[in-house]
């Protein structure tokens, strides 16, 4: 237990955060980048962030698209994703255990028996939802989205401060986390919008709920669920296929059982939370020194 939490305390250090609490308690040696190495996961290759464009940043499931960065060189980047496969190795058992708990909180949202069908199959292969005439196909579930880098950034440090917070705070910020990442979506995306806060809110909810600093640390997660579960249905709109509130808590359903299964996204997924917190803490920052 000691190791795992100085597993998590590594990806808290690089945001000065570890201080005091479960992830500095008996954290244990601190963690060493370098000669940690993992060959569960897939190290990207190339560079580890591209510049910002048009103040945009795109997102999708590679990781040198999961997050946008001022340039700081490769060598913060290749320590935050380096920690990110640690820590995520520690939460992976976690993730993988809450997933079918998450998927009932996410059909809840929805409300009545339909909700109940959805959240329930989540933690199993969601055999007659596939099977559904208005199913997503492989292109719609690897969709793309362009947010906004100042709107992606800022729901990445809303899901920070939401893996600190008492619970009604962390529901707070999980409602508030997709409706930045929605801003710019189409119209038909934005009138599902509601119900998608609101399962984001209870997913947050229920993992802050937990005295288990793991589950906590997966509400990191949210912004790549809710970021992949608005390109899809962005995509469907885009198509004419209709965009509902149950297609919509069906998606999120399925990104989240992709995210909290994968060992490797939920890496990607922190690591480019990491990021995407410190560049807005940096914007912050620079904006403040104007004033002196």
């Amino acid at each position: 237990m000691a190791q795992d939490r100085g597993s998590l305390n590594g990806l808290e250090a690089l945001l000065g955060e570890d201080e005091g609490g479960f992830l500095a308690a008996e954290a244990g040696d601190a963690l060493d980048f370098q000669d940690f190495e993992d060959e569960g996961f897939n190290e990207p290759e190339g560079n580890y962030f591209d510049l910002e464009a048009e103040d945009f940043s795109a997102d999708g499931y590679d990781f040198e698209d999961e997050f946008t960065m001022e340039a700081e060189g490769d060598q913060f980047l290749g320590s935050v994703w380096k920690a990110a496969k640690k820590a995520a190795k520690v939460v992976a058992p976690i993730a993988k255990k809450f997933a079918p708990q998450i998927g009932t909180v996410i059909g809840g949202a929805l409300g009545g028996p339909a909700g109940a069908a959805i959240g329930g199959k989540l933690g199993s292969v969601v055999r007659s939802l596939e099977a559904e005439d208005e199913g997503e196909t492989e292109d719609e579930m690897n969709a793309m989205i362009r947010v906004p880098a100042i709107d992606d950034q800022l729901s990445e440090a809303m899901a920070v401060a939401a893996s600190k917070a008492p619970v009604s705070d962390a529901l707070a910020l999980g409602s508030a986390i997709t409706i930045t990442i929605s801003s710019r979506a189409p119209l038909a995306v934005k009138t599902v919008t509601p119900v998608l806060a609101k399962a984001s809110a209870d997913v947050a909810r229920r993992l802050a709920s937990t005295n288990d600093p793991r589950a906590r640390t997966l509400i990191r997660t949210l912004p790549t669920i809710q970021r992949r579960t608005i390109a899809t249905l962005t995509r469907k709109a885009q198509t004419g296929k209709p965009v509902t509130p149950r297609t919509a808590i069906r998606v999120m359903a399925k990104q989240a059982n992709r995210t909290l299964t994968n060992p490797n996204t939920i890496a990607k997924a922190l690591a480019g939370n990491v990021a995407k917190k410190r560049q807005i803490d940096r914007r912050a920052v620079a904006r403040a020194e104007r004033f002196y």
